[in-house]
């Protein structure tokens, strides 16, 4: 029978989300195939690395919705944050053993696993500071980092609850509940001026996804993820012909990435289209993160 790695990536899915990581095995994933488990093997060298895909498709699949989310017609930006909150918590719940129970699993401690967890972490931080700006403005800038921070705990903190005891908190309900409850910080901070404990800096280890001590190193970095991609586009389910499309818009922003008077709306433009394709999705956010962190 012959099986794609994105099916197995599906079986795998399904099962570390209905039973978590410990009480899934190689095995139980190749039976789901109806494969050999050396055939699984052909695909991932180990469970870990199966679930560190799973994981980031995970991910991606979460930031698609919220995508979808910020292009609904008629929504406030109060109106939009809370769903967002909403649909965080929604999704959270629904993939908890790979999304949340991951932090009691030894794949904590996978070194492939770990520059993952950064990303996708910086992904959120760098998503929270675009929420909290596109509902409070440009005036909360003095005071953005530890809104962040603290908006980040606050959900942290209730998303315990909501996962663990899912009958006794309203999803929007706590969601208009934290907005409210943001309204009266972000109000004191403007009217008592507090010094600020945090800015980007604090937070640059995952803005920049682990390459905090390459600075300088920007073209190095970019040569590299330009290498990845192009394996991954190996992996793309089309036709020779779309593949090489797909390659050579890479090459394309590779070549305008290392002019002097790079043409910015057409990188991202570009980047954008590539970020179609599922198999290049995590490694194209993490090429716009360095094209434009200024590393």
């Amino acid at each position: 029978m012959n099986v794609t790695r994105e099916e197995v990536i599906q079986s795998a899915t399904r099962l570390f989300k209905e039973r978590g990581f410990l009480s899934t095995t190689i095995q139980d994933i190749a039976d789901d195939c109806g494969i050999s488990k050396g055939s699984v093997y052909k695909f991932f060298p180990s469970k870990e690395d199966l679930f560190s895909e799973v994981f980031n498709q995970c991910h991606n699949h979460y930031f698609d919705q919220v995508d979808e989310l910020t292009r609904l017609p008629g929504l406030s930006p109060e109106e939009q944050f809370v769903q967002q909150i909403v649909l965080r918590f929604r999704y959270f719940m629904e993939y908890k053993h790979i999304l949340v129970e991951f932090t009691e699993l030894p794949i904590q401690q996978d070194p492939k696993f770990q520059p993952l967890r950064h990303k996708v972490r910086g992904r959120l931080i760098r998503w929270h500071r675009e929420c909290l700006l596109h509902v409070y403005g440009e005036e909360i800038q003095p005071y953005l980092w530890d809104l962040v921070a603290i908006y980040r705990a606050i959900l942290k903190e209730y998303l315990f609850w909501i996962v663990y005891e899912e009958r006794s908190l309203s999803l929007e309900e706590t969601a208009k509940f934290i907005l409210d409850k943001l309204h009266v910080l972000v109000k004191h901070m403007m009217t008592s001026e507090p010094k600020s404990m945090l800015n980007q800096t604090s937070f640059e280890r995952y803005l920049n996804w682990g390459f905090e001590d390459r600075q300088g190193e920007k073209e190095q970095i970019l040569s590299e993820l330009f290498r990845e991609m192009d394996t991954a586009m190996n992996t793309i389910p089309a036709g020779a012909a779309h593949r090489s499309e797909i390659r050579e818009l890479s090459h394309f922003i590779q070549t305008e990435v290392s002019k002097e008077a790079a043409n910015h709306p057409l990188i991202q433009a570009s980047l954008s289209y590539l970020e179609r394709e599922k198999e290049l999705k995590s490694l194209v956010v993490q090429l716009r993160n360095v094209i434009f962190s200024g590393i």
